[in-house]
């Protein structure tokens, strides 16, 4: 890191590394999801659509599509009793600078690493692992990783994902005034 790219990253950010959210639980995804998901994209997969299919091929009967339990987590909005629920997404809560308000995707990356079935109740756990500055075409930028799980009622991972956000200082507009 260079000299500069030090001065951004404060003690203050650094102290959020290793922070977690509680676990959360997520919106039961039922089979009329799945009918949706399927409508939606056109994938009928049989994994998916098809129990006799699903338990040939080891499964207790059809699988949720992983595409669909991985998005549930960005969808929270609110707790299960309609309460304001505390933003998931804890990169989004570290004091950055006010002007760091370009927001990019720097990069994600997801293991399944277990089959998650309809009505089956989930939670979702985040946790902040880096917080980095990294010189980028767009300038210096502050690079922040966040580990995200899925958990099973038995408290097992079924899914696990890396995802990194790069934060920019706000783009000068063409024919601004220069300060």
């Amino acid at each position: 890191m260079t000299a500069e790219g030090s001065d951004l990253i404060t003690t203050e950010m650094l102290n959020w590394i290793g922070r977690a959210t509680a676990q959360t639980p997520l919106i039961v995804m039922t089979l009329s999801d799945v009918r949706r998901y399927v409508d939606a994209t056109g994938d009928r997969n049989p994994l998916w659509c098809d129990d006799d299919y699903a338990k040939a091929a080891g499964y207790q009967g059809r699988i949720l599509p992983p595409a669909l339990v991985g998005w549930v987590p960005f969808s929270i909005r609110e707790n299960p009793d309609g309460s304001s629920a505390e933003a998931p997404d804890l990169r989004r809560q570290i004091p950055v600078p006010a002007n760091y308000t370009n927001v990019r995707n720097a990069g994600s990356e997801t293991e399944w690493l277990q089959p998650v079935y309809p009505g089956e109740p989930l939670l979702t756990q985040s946790c902040l692992v880096d917080i980095v500055a990294r010189q980028g075409r767009a300038g210096l930028g502050i690079y922040i990783t966040q580990e995200e799980q899925i958990l099973n009622s038995c408290g097992e991972t079924v899914m696990r994902r890396s995802h990194t956000m790069a934060l920019f200082p706000a783009a000068k507009l063409a024919g601004a005034a220069k300060e």
